[in-house]
């Protein structure tokens, strides 16, 4: 007889291979591709703006967008949008700042605070499960503020603290000025307060201003990671003031101004701004391809971008020193400005500057390649794509899209309206914007920094 040990290995192997394939069904199973999620955007019946995106991220990004930003200051409040943004974890009607802090922390989650010339973003980082937690702080910290009287006494020091980490970092100092030239008020406004208004911004001061801004039809909840009808059923709990807001002062571009700010050193800094377009205008993204065309700067670390960058290429031949050309195009919700960035050496900066504006004069004049289009087009698509891949800015753009516009343009949908903008577009674009009212801002070593008038 055939001994019972001698079958048991075929029968095991049987039992082995049995057991693998319906493991490996059970993997193919679970490994199938999650179906993709549209970003969704609607409206509660209290005016409160509800946004999100599934992209089933594990950790979750959710916020409240406010259209309260420094472009909505006035000479006698400027620098509340600063301190609404320092002080956005203390203490509430609801809760205190250490219970927020506590709160938050017990959840693994984090909040952060930022401001934009037009918003301020709250946003908080947490595990999926965490969703009803991060809404329910964020419900505390943007509709029950108090701001009383000692913690604002005692926390103005981080006021301070964010003027003395500013101080000595000149670009933002030129983009600010570059800013008041050519808006004066409105978004020409600074997200930093001025030194002596530091401690004078009072508990009714900021109370106004919130009551004026902090209204359901001027604020949006967004999330990033999240189930659009989760966040919907948590928004209907917000307890926003209800309104639509204070009513928004047009931005104007007026140009012609020139903010020069001496301060010796070795280096010179200078921007030259003319009108641009809104944001969400087919002219926008023209303006878009128009700036890679100029160069919107390196795509290599260390690299001088010279061989794609006229506006590298037109620096280059005035000096053999590490210099930085570029070219910005910042849009807003009504208004916009188009322009360039130099730092360079001091004794340099004339003929970086004027060598700049050549190629921005020229392009205007027809100077513009079929193959250098298509590349300028193909790198703002690719810049717009990539971008999308941070979950930062993905949040940050559905946030402000669904506030400012009520709906969301996808980075595809963009690119695919980047494709439909021709050659013509743009150059008729360039002329209008070259021959505009420009405005202009420098600040370090300006013995050798030309102005306004030298260089247009």
């Amino acid at each position: 007889m055939m001994s019972v040990s001698g079958i048991r290995p075929l029968f095991a192997g049987v039992s082995r291979r049995w057991l693998s394939a319906q493991a490996a069904a059970q993997a193919t199973r679970e490994t199938q591709p999650l179906p993709k999620q549209d970003a969704q955007v609607s409206k509660l019946g209290s005016g409160l703006t509800v946004a999100s995106l599934e992209n089933y991220s594990p950790i979750s990004r959710i916020g409240v967008v406010v259209n309260a930003g420094p472009r909505h200051e006035t000479t006698d409040n400027l620098g509340i949008s600063h301190c609404l943004r320092s002080f956005a974890d203390l203490s509430t009607k609801h809760a205190t700042g250490f219970a927020i802090t506590r709160g938050l922390e017990d959840v693994a989650a984090s909040l952060e605070t930022s401001t934009t010339r037009e918003h301020q973003i709250y946003t908080v980082r947490c595990m999926r499960d965490a969703v009803d937690t991060a809404v329910h702080y964020l419900n505390t910290i943007t509709n029950g503020q108090e701001f009383r009287r000692w913690e604002l006494r005692e926390n103005k020091g981080r006021l301070t603290f964010d003027l003395a980490t500013i101080k000595d970092q000149l670009p933002l100092r030129v983009m600010d000025d570059v800013h008041s030239a050519a808006f004066r008020e409105t978004l020409g406004r600074s997200a930093y307060a001025p030194e002596y208004m530091i401690g004078n911004h009072s508990t009714d001061m900021l109370l106004e201003y919130v009551q004026q801004h902090y209204t359901a039809g001027n604020m949006a909840l967004v999330g990033v990671g999240v189930d659009h009808s989760e966040l919907t059923k948590l928004a209907e709990q917000f307890e926003a003031r209800t309104g639509s807001g204070a009513v928004k002062q047009a931005a104007k571009f007026t140009g012609g101004a020139e903010l020069r700010n001496q301060c010796g050193g070795d280096f010179s800094l200078a921007a030259v701004a003319v009108e641009g377009c809104a944001s969400g205008s087919k002219d926008a993204l023209a303006l878009g391809i128009l700036q890679h065309m100029m160069g919107a700067g390196p795509y290599i670390k260390w690299g001088s971008n010279q061989a794609a960058s006229k506006l590298a290429q037109g620096a280059g031949k005035a000096t053999s020193l590490p210099f930085s050309a570029s070219c910005f195009n910042l849009a807003y919700s009504d208004a916009g400005a188009f322009g360039v960035f130099a730092v360079a050496n001091a004794e340099d900066m004339d003929g970086v500057l004027k060598g700049m504006m050549k190629e921005f004069g020229a392009v205007t004049k027809g100077n513009i390649s079929s193959k250098d289009f298509e590349r300028a087009k193909n790198q703002f698509k690719a810049a717009v794509l990539m971008n999308s891949e941070n979950q930062d800015t993905l949040f940050e753009d559905l946030a402000v899209q669904a506030l400012n516009l009520g709906s969301y343009s996808s980075p595809a949908d963009l690119a695919q309206q980047i494709d439909s903008i021709t050659a013509d577009d743009t150059l008729k674009l360039a002329k209008k914007v070259f021959n505009g009212k420009p405005c202009m801002a420098a600040s370090g070593n300006l013995g050798q920094t030309p102005y306004m008038d030298q260089l247009m």
